[in-house]
């Protein structure tokens, strides 16, 4: 067991009883004492660091990161976070394309105030990426579009339908664009060549040392699949992981209680430990606003059709969050549009209605517009 003790700083300790404090002693990344020098250097074998008088603050925790897919794009993605023209992301792409050697070339970043489905196609993507299959992200990953040879990979036709919560853009005539929105994103890369568990796994060490880099020693991570468990896990085993992950399992509406609360269990059996462990669901009940695929109360003035729908209906919500919260998994939800917030909440008051009240640190992400009548919900939901 390594012992630290750092002396001679400003401890920040988070107690209202004693805020301040002048050194910290520590084991195995646990506080064992704080006091001031006197009390904690006659410590024996304690490694000793002299903060020259320096902040110390506890460890951050981030409580809604994508640390590996953020990772993983850090070390195999083309970053197009600046672009601001088409022909900016063709460069950008361009560049990317001719180092990157593998089956598939990937980037991420742009932004739907300048680029969508107006401007952005794939004809863009093949003048510069015309022999391999390509997909581009926006900035929040409910946007991305495809050159023809990976359109032609996944197999969209002409009578190919728009996949569950998802959509493909198509032109006058019918042809795809290109672009695609929400759950077709996920129904085409599950077609495409996958990035590898070595590509993975050097994402993560990216991410998490750019994490610690500033000072995050703890994370929730809301979108759990197979392959981020099998990743997580792995690194905790070769004690490489150096934060601490509480991950949420991605539900989607194909699952039924059944399905979802056999892969829940199984998943927060096999994961469970201090510094890696499952034990929360992940739901997107709508999209975003730039693509209005938001779902809001009030119809959108400038889309066709006026709204978007909710990704799960409402009797499906009750009955996935009921089932869940009786088994006291956390529920940690996607809401951006004022109707899905609503909807999110009506299914924790059937929650708490079926189950009773407990702890449950439940929470809805975003919630970039709410309604005013539904505000005091939140309190009275805890």
């Amino acid at each position: 067991m390594t012992e630290i003790l750092i002396y001679n700083a400003r401890i920040r300790t988070m107690d209202p009883a004693r805020p301040m404090a002048e050194a910290v002693l520590l084991r195995d990344g646990l506080v064992l004492a704080l006091g001031d020098v006197a009390e904690l250097t006659a410590r024996a074998g304690a490694r000793r660091i002299d903060a020259g008088g320096r902040l110390v603050l506890p460890g951050f925790q981030d409580a809604h990161i994508h640390l590996l897919n953020g990772g993983t794009d850090l070390v195999e993605t083309a970053q197009l976070y600046e672009c601001v023209t088409l022909a900016e992301i063709q460069a950008v792409m361009a560049d990317h394309a001719a180092v990157q050697s593998g089956p598939m070339v990937w980037g991420a970043g742009w932004q739907c105030g300048f680029f969508g489905d107006h401007n952005l196609t794939r004809e863009v993507l093949d003048a510069v990426v015309p022999d391999r299959p390509c997909l581009i992200y926006d900035g929040n990953f409910h946007n991305a579009c495809l050159n023809s040879a990976a359109l032609a990979m996944i197999g969209v036709g002409a009578d190919t339908p728009d996949p569950l919560n998802g959509h493909i853009v198509r032109d006058a005539r019918g042809v795809a664009t290109g672009m695609l929105h929400e759950e077709a994103i996920n129904w085409a890369t599950s077609r495409l060549p996958q990035t590898s568990d070595q590509v993975r796994r050097q994402g993560l060490l990216a991410g998490q040392a750019l994490a610690n880099k500033h000072g995050i020693t703890g994370v929730v991570d809301p979108w759990i699949l197979d392959h981020h468990a099998r990743i997580y896990s792995g690194a905790l085993a070769q004690d490489a992981l150096t934060l601490r992950v509480a991950g949420a399992c991605l539900v989607t509406a194909a699952d039924t209680v059944e399905t979802m609360m056999t892969r829940l269990r199984s998943l927060r059996a096999a994961h469970g430990g201090r510094d890696f462990h499952l034990n929360a669901a992940k739901f997107f009940l709508d999209g975003g606003l730039e693509n209005r695929t938001a779902a809001m109360l009030a119809p959108y003035a400038d889309t066709a059709g006026g709204n978007a729908a909710l990704m799960f209906p409402q009797d499906q919500i009750d009955a996935l969050f009921v089932a869940l919260d009786a088994e006291r998994f956390q529920i940690h939800v996607h809401c951006i549009g004022d109707a899905a917030t609503h909807a999110a909440l009506n299914g924790f008051e059937a929650a708490r209605a079926a189950n009773g009240t407990w702890p449950s640190l439940h929470q809805i992400a975003h919630c970039q517009v709410v309604a005013p009548s539904d505000m005091r919900r939140f309190a009275e939901l805890g």
